[in-house]
């Protein structure tokens, strides 16, 4: 049972880790989403919000509206001479009374002579009950129009026209009547413009909150990743420097017995020895490299004209590379050492890139933005996919002979004077190796 038992609590452990790795190879994709969701979240809430309150100034005006209108119709029908007066003091600039075919009957203000009855059943198919009213707001004069379709009895007063029910003053008059009423919708449409105003800085607000939220996850994300790295690079200093000067004492002690032997064994030995001493200065070579992977990559700078310094470089290799040069002279600051380990890897690592045929190797020089830019180029293999991201790590190779450390090495020395280092693909085969440096004067 104990032994079931132990053999579950493991399970779950290694599932719980296999999860984890899972989720954490899927954390950018995650929070992206999640964010984005959120902020869209975000904009729908504030658009309903935004919907409530113009509802809510919709309402307000069609309550004060309807009230002016009862407060300017009962004036006018109870004392044509206080209509005006109750006009100013409701905001309400016309009234009209007009037949179902657009004819006045009667006016306050400056109601049309004839009522626009396209507008009215346009509003009408527009979907506004007739029954409660219809409205036609206007933002660019700022006013309100109200319709109000009904059959009213009303006393009309004398010398005010009336339809079909002969001269008698006062007969009631049963029509078909619809009341026209222009208000003033200043303060309306200011609650309006408030109300959209608000809604932008919402919006605004609210995408700058989520892009400082993405930026500091960003910038944490950048420093988890450095933090690895260095906490990584410092593991491998420690045993690096452990692991060279253990090596260092065997190989100066093999040195010497090489040394030795070459004087004291007869000729035949020779090409033993020199195998031996090829591999021992290989294994030196290597020490030193780790050694310069370990010390101050910047080393001491000093301006160096990088035209003529890369095409000295490519001499030393037998095959040819051409050149495509923008401008004939650029200078940078640079460790010479350093800068010839960064550029003579790179055209190393192009001219090996295939075997069997021509890798056609080909650098190119431009000048963007106060930056030098060498594109070291090859028709060659190309890069494995599967093997990209570990292209920079230490003592990662995909050569037999290879030692995994000239890459790592190069970057260090670019980025350690302020430029970059980078490895893609080039456009119908091959790979582009690209170091930006800043130019000098």
């Amino acid at each position: 049972m104990k032994v079931k038992a132990r053999e579950v609590i493991e399970q779950t452990q290694q599932n719980i880790k296999r999860r984890w790795k899972f989720i954490e190879g899927k954390e950018r994709p995650i929070v992206y989403i999640g964010m984005a969701l959120a902020f869209i979240l975000s904009v729908v809430f504030i658009f309903v919000i935004y919907n409530a309150i113009c509802e809510k100034h919709t309402l307000q005006m069609k309550f004060d509206s309807e009230k002016s209108f009862n407060t300017v119709y009962m004036a006018m029908n109870d004392n044509p001479s206080k209509a005006a007066s109750s006009m100013a003091d409701e905001g309400v600039t016309a009234l009209g009374v007009y037949s179902s075919s657009g004819q006045l009957f009667q006016r306050l203000g400056d109601a049309p002579d004839t009522l626009p009855i396209s507008r009215l059943a346009q509003s009408r198919r527009a979907g506004q009950d007739s029954s409660m009213g219809i409205y036609i707001v206007d933002e660019e004069e700022e006013e309100i129009e109200y319709f109000r379709l009904s059959r009213l009895n009303v006393i009309m007063e004398t010398g005010v026209l009336f339809a079909g029910s002969g001269n008698n003053p006062a007969a009631p008059i049963d029509f078909p009547d619809i009341i026209y009423v222009k208000f003033d919708g200043s303060e309306y449409f200011s609650n309006i413009r408030r109300a959209r105003i608000l809604t932008g800085f919402s919006i605004a607000a609210v995408l700058m909150v989520f892009l400082v939220v993405l930026s500091i996850y960003n910038n944490n994300r950048r420093y988890r990743i450095q933090l690895q790295k260095n906490e990584s690079l410092a593991k491998l200093g420690a045993a690096a420097r452990t692991l060279t000067h253990e090596i260092k004492n065997p190989l100066s002690a093999m040195t010497i017995q090489s040394a030795l032997m070459r004087k004291m064994l007869p000729e035949e030995f020779k090409p033993d020895l020199d195998v031996m001493d090829h591999e021992i200065t290989r294994l030196t070579n290597l020490t030193n490299r780790v050694s310069e992977f370990l010390k101050n990559p910047a080393g001491n700078p000093e301006d160096i004209e990088l035209v003529s310094f890369i095409r000295d470089i490519a001499r030393l290799f037998g095959k040819e590379i051409s050149f495509d040069v923008e401008v004939p002279q650029v200078v940078v600051s640079f460790d010479p050492d350093r800068a010839r380990s960064v550029f003579e890897n790179l055209m190393k690592n192009a001219v090996e890139s295939c075997e069997g045929r021509d890798p056609q190797v080909e650098v190119q020089i431009r000048i963007r933005h106060r930056n030098v830019v060498v594109k070291v180029m090859d028709r060659g293999d190309g890069l494995p996919k599967e093997m990209r991201a570990k292209l920079f790590d230490p003592f990662f190779t995909t050569k037999i002979h290879g030692s995994g450390i000239g890459l790592a090495i190069s970057k260090q020395f670019v980025e350690a004077r302020g430029g970059s280092l980078k490895l893609y693909d080039r456009e119908g085969g091959g790979t582009v190796s690209e170091v930006t440096l800043p130019c000098r004067g």
